[in-house]
């Protein structure tokens, strides 16, 4: 079970690190939507710096919302998830791969940047760790929440709308924790941290299952 488990995992790696527009596609996203921030706010330094930690999350999120629709899409449309039931492979295995290949390659590099991304929009390292730390948090949950949903929306004619339209409200309480936490950090307050690990817990616990599911009602 556990060679299976890095097998697959070693495929969903190759598959990103192969395919460009799977790589670089959220990454590259991500830069240019930070770079609408400074031009938009223009002369306003002060609430540039006041909202550098929010427009970090807020990109984030859109970064990932753009290859969620890719995350069982392929597999579903050549008919690999079909073989992969006929031949009994156990899809959790397939699940938490392909979670864990999503979040490592689309939130992973932005957690280990997001100390300069916030320098270059606040001009200070202040807040540096904290927002370390509840990206670290949160990032894996936009992977986990985000599963279920595009699981449910394959085969939809207008599955990238509805996709992002299901997601988005599940996904903005996650933000607003990983923001108040970046802004209590240095408080010695920590109770949004272990907020979003307890629902981090929690979530890769039932999340999988629910994933597994749909994704077996679809394929009958």
């Amino acid at each position: 079970m556990i060679k299976l488990f890095f097998l697959f995992l070693l495929k969903d790696f190759k598959n990103y690190l192969l395919d460009s527009n799977k790589s670089w596609f959220a990454i590259s996203f991500f830069l240019l939507c930070l770079l609408i921030f400074p031009l938009t706010y223009g002369s306003s330094v002060d609430l540039l710096k006041k909202t550098a930690i929010a427009s970090i999350w807020i990109c984030a999120l859109f970064s990932n919302l753009i290859s969620l629709e890719s995350l069982f899409k392929e597999d579903y449309q050549n008919g690999v998830l079909l073989q992969y039931r006929i031949n009994n492979i156990p899809f959790f295995i397939i699940v938490m791969t392909k979670c864990i290949s999503h979040w490592v390659f689309t939130s992973l590099p932005i957690i280990f940047f997001s100390p300069i991304f916030l320098i270059f929009l606040s001009g200070s390292s202040n807040d540096a760790m904290g927002l370390f730390f509840s990206l670290l948090f949160g990032t894996p949950l936009f992977s986990l929440v985000g599963m279920p949903i595009a699981a449910l929306t394959l085969g939809a004619s207008a599955r990238g709308p509805l996709l992002i339209f299901l997601s988005i409200p599940f996904f903005l309480p996650i933000i607003i924790f990983g923001v108040l936490g970046v802004n209590s950090f240095n408080n010695g307050s920590y109770s949004e941290y272990y907020l979003l690990c307890a629902i981090l817990s929690i979530s890769i616990v039932i999340l999988p299952y629910i994933t597994i599911k749909i994704l077996w009602e679809s394929l009958k």
